[in-house]
């Protein structure tokens, strides 16, 4: 075959196996073949061109490889080779999507190659045929790719100015709404909350103007569930995004928001848990999540995916198209400027304290004498633990780097949001959606265990002029109280109620501030690699002394948490520990209990020895 032959030929493979490749990746992600557990490589309707477009530059790059091996070398082989090569993508591409659940990943590689092998050999005698109808057939598929892509794009825009366009007025004097989640960042490495680096400063002196909760706990301890619980006000029992994505039982903040007349945008850079495909779309009318880099876009199709576990194999180098404090600040600005007359609901998600990692420069040697700290621990199961001492101490370095990284960025976004007049009327929230373990009970990364470096997470709360100043909450609090919070200081008509206790309480001198209050974690077990141990299904319940976390098939653990804040001894069979562990597993027994009621129904069978609230839920920073 000639030159362009060849290139015509790849092009019109690349083209067609992308397009089939598209719709079955976009029909499997949810439909009866759909997997099981949460997939962490969901794909918007944009794969339907992204594949196309990706695997017409991959044969066109092995087309230009071939002519040039085979001319220096074996010129006679040289379309037998291309034909086999071209033909072992798309049949590979077809089995890779309808066979990985039930075979192998080498069966189904040498099974493509036989097929393909026959298939080629049948090829040979027709070539002059395949390469006419190639030439005939590529200007239409190309068509149908850039129809696609128009159609994908004018669609999502026009899905979006409709709904601007139909928002109802927002209130007189609305305020705007940020929430900045530090995603992965536990409390006890918040400077803010006694740590003694200095991970960040910013964050130190915004305390100073709000509310700071010392003790805030998130609902689990990974990213899907927490965000469900942050956006509903439910527990991960509730809302049942414990494995697999959020399916919209229950009305969400956004959706609140939007209601009331509000521009609602989510900006995330954890597009693996938090996105728009993991069921969080609805009541945002704006979601920057996936696609919005190149190598994400690539990282989504069936080979940009495999060469990503590739290069995560050899190199244990960054994930594909993460985006950055940077990235996230810019968009959501740019967002926000399109129009600045209606007030705005928006969540940002930082993802630069989570693994690997690798924060940029200056901040990955900030708090290490090494020049590149970290990078070892990887989420996709590359390496899920640390054995030596010092590999753990450079890790805890990098991940404080990343945290100082969060802190540095979030002070830039303020002082940009000043500049546009937008933090004049606007409620602030800083908070984690869980937290990280570097060796503490034998775990590295998160979702795998709820002890307090799982589940304890910074909570900030800003509003100037609105809020008081300078208050610290010691209270025990949950981030599924932070909907009915918001509900409570920005009032609407709507009908939407979150439930549980709005946070004003703890810092109004609320009477109903002074109950001990039961704050509800849950954890199930996922198929899914790189994720440390994880137990079928655990819970944590704690007071403002004890928490108690049983997992299925275990003994409970019962910790004085405030005094044994690493949770080293368990007390749940000694004298004082058995009846509290006895009456806090019957609080578990009973969920819809400890949701209505904070005694858990069960007030005459307390024991005497679960009294440890505070006296004062408020103190001077």
């Amino acid at each position: 075959m000639r030159p362009t032959d060849i290139l015509v030929l790849a092009a019109t493979f690349g083209l067609f196996t992308g397009l089939l490749e598209g719709a079955g990746l976009l029909f499997l992600q949810k439909g009866p073949l759909a997997r099981e557990t949460l997939n962490i490589f969901f794909v918007p309707s944009g794969i339907l061109y992204v594949s196309p477009l990706t695997d017409l530059v991959l044969c066109v790059a092995v087309a230009f490889l071939t002519i040039g091996i085979f001319r220096l070398a074996r010129p006679s082989l040289q379309d037998r080779a291309l034909f086999f090569i071209l033909i072992f993508f798309l049949v590979f591409d077809l089995f890779a999507q309808g066979f990985d659940r039930v075979l192998d990943p080498r069966v189904i590689v040498i099974l493509s190659a036989g097929v393909s092998a026959a298939l080629e050999r049948g090829c040979r005698k027709h070539t002059e045929q395949i390469v006419r109808i190639a030439w005939r057939s590529l200007p239409a598929l190309a068509i149908a790719v850039v129809l696609l892509m128009s159609g994908v794009q004018v669609r999502q825009l026009g899905a979006e100015q409709r709904a601007l366009a139909g928002l109802p007025p927002a209130p007189r004097g609305a305020a705007n709404v940020l929430i900045v989640v530090m995603d992965t960042v536990r409390a006890d490495h918040i400077s803010a909350l006694g740590y003694p680096r200095a991970t960040t400063p910013n964050l130190d002196r915004l305390a100073s103007q709000g509310v700071l909760f010392e003790n805030a706990f998130s609902t689990s301890s990974w990213t899907l569930p927490a965000h469900a619980s942050l956006l509903t006000g439910r527990y991960p029992f509730e809302h049942g995004a414990e494995v697999l994505d959020y399916d919209g039982r229950y009305p969400t903040l956004p959706q609140a928001f939007e209601a009331r007349g509000y521009r609602t945008g989510a900006f995330s850079a954890n597009t693996y848990c938090f996105a728009r495909g993991n069921g969080f779309g609805p009541g945002f009318l704006h979601f920057d999540g996936v696609f919005t880099s190149l190598a994400d876009a690539i990282s989504r199709t069936l080979y940009g995916r495999l060469l990503f576990i590739l290069q995560e194999d050899t190199t244990h180098d960054n994930l594909p198209g993460r985006k950055s404090a940077v990235e996230i600040n810019s968009h959501f600005l740019h967002w926000l400027q399109q129009d600045p007359t209606r007030p705005f609901f928006a969540v940002l998600n930082y993802f630069d304290a989570h693994s690997p990692y690798l924060p940029p420069a200056p901040f990955r040697s900030r708090f290490s004498t090494k020049p590149n700290p970290g990078g070892i621990l990887n989420p996709w199961g590359i390496r899920e633990s640390l054995d030596r001492p010092e590999d753990v101490r450079d890790e805890t370095d990098a991940y404080d780097g990343g945290i100082a990284f969060e802190d540095e960025q979030f002070s830039r976004l303020i002082a940009s949001l000043r500049n546009l007049h937008s933090y004049d009327n606007m409620i602030v929230v800083v908070l984690a959606d869980h937290g990280e373990f570097f060796g503490e009970h034998g775990l590295f990364q998160h979702g795998n265990a709820l002890f307090l470096e799982g589940i304890h997470v910074p909570l900030l709360m800003l509003w100037p002029g609105h809020l008081p100043a300078g208050v610290r909450v010691r209270a025990p609090v949950s981030i599924a109280s932070l909907p009915a919070t918001l509900m409570e200081l920005v009032p609407g008509q709507d009908r939407i109620h979150f439930p549980g206790d709005s946070l004003a309480r703890l810092w109004s001198g609320s009477s109903a501030a002074e109950e001990s209050p039961l704050i509800l974690s849950e954890l199930v077990s996922r198929i899914s690699p790189g994720f440390g141990k994880s137990r079928p299904r655990s819970e944590s319940l704690l007071t403002s002394r004890w928490h108690l976390i049983y997992s299925q098939g275990e003994q409970p653990q019962l910790f004085d948490w405030r005094a044994d804040p690493r949770e080293q001894r368990s007390l749940d069979q000694s004298a004082e520990g058995r009846p509290i562990a006895a009456w806090m597993l019957n609080c578990l027994n009973d969920h819809r209990s400890l949701i209505r009621q904070p005694d858990c129904g069960l007030s005459a069978a307390q024991p005497p020895e679960l009294a440890g609230s505070f006296s004062s839920t408020r103190s001077a920073p």
